[in-house]
């Protein structure tokens, strides 16, 4: 497995693979946390080259009132090949790809505009859920096999990030692009600022791990969804 997983990760595109577009999202600073590792994350990725491809990013605002529409408009512009938002997941220690977007919003805490909602769906034509097509479980593998501390989610939670996921995915099966969505730690330097006993992770090693997930779904839709046999 470890020579299988050496050469899916070492995989190159050869001159003759088609230029993909990569979209990623971002958020907004919101309620007490002033510095969104997102969106210096995202910032950093945008009109950067990875693997060859790409990448353009989009800051959405925590707001429940035109999201939606904030990332159809990107995916509308970019039409990528690939797109993953990334959310802030405070109290995680971990870098956490999601597995499924559920068709609800609820939330206890206002949005950025002073905005709850009680409880109601995100788009009452769709099911329930939604999976990610993106490669989630290998893709935490990956991570972890490159030094950044990384596992599964089962749960995007029920405020913007879930929300947001919901939209990105129901447009990647409608549009047959690859989507999802990635949750991040509070990074360490906005913590020891604050002198926070909040579990985190470096920056740097957040700016690592966007990174990684980008190129390892770059390979994996390169090349057609299948990675070599025990990888």
């Amino acid at each position: 497995m470890e020579a299988a997983l050496k050469t899916y990760l070492d995989w190159e595109p050869s001159h003759k693979s088609p230029q993909m577009s990569v979209l990623v999202f971002g958020f907004e600073p919101f309620l007490e946390y002033d510095e969104n590792p997102t969106r210096l994350i995202v910032q950093r990725l945008d009109s950067k080259t990875l693997k060859g491809q790409r990448v353009t990013s989009a800051i959405l605002p925590v707001a429940y009132e035109g999201i939606e529409s904030r990332i159809v408009r990107a995916i509308d512009r970019a039409k990528p090949e690939i797109a993953i938002g990334f959310g802030l997941a405070a109290g995680r220690e971990k870098v956490t790809p999601e597995k499924i977007a559920v068709n609800y919003r609820f939330s206890e805490k206002a949005d950025s505009r002073g905005r709850k909602i009680a409880g109601s769906p995100i788009d009452r034509s769709q099911p329930d859920g939604l999976f990610t097509n993106l490669p989630v479980e290998r893709l935490v593998v990956s991570l972890n096999g490159h030094g950044i501390p990384a596992s599964l989610s089962l749960s995007a939670g029920s405020y913007l990030c879930n929300n947001a996921m919901f939209v990105i995915v129901r447009e990647a099966r409608t549009r047959g692009f690859s989507g999802g969505f990635v949750h991040v730690p509070c990074h360490s330097e906005w913590v020891a600022k604050k002198k926070r006993q909040t579990p985190s992770l470096p920056l740097e090693t957040l700016q690592k791990g966007a990174e990684h997930c980008i190129e390892y779904c770059v390979r994996h839709r390169s090349l057609g969804g299948l990675p070599p046999e025990g990888v």
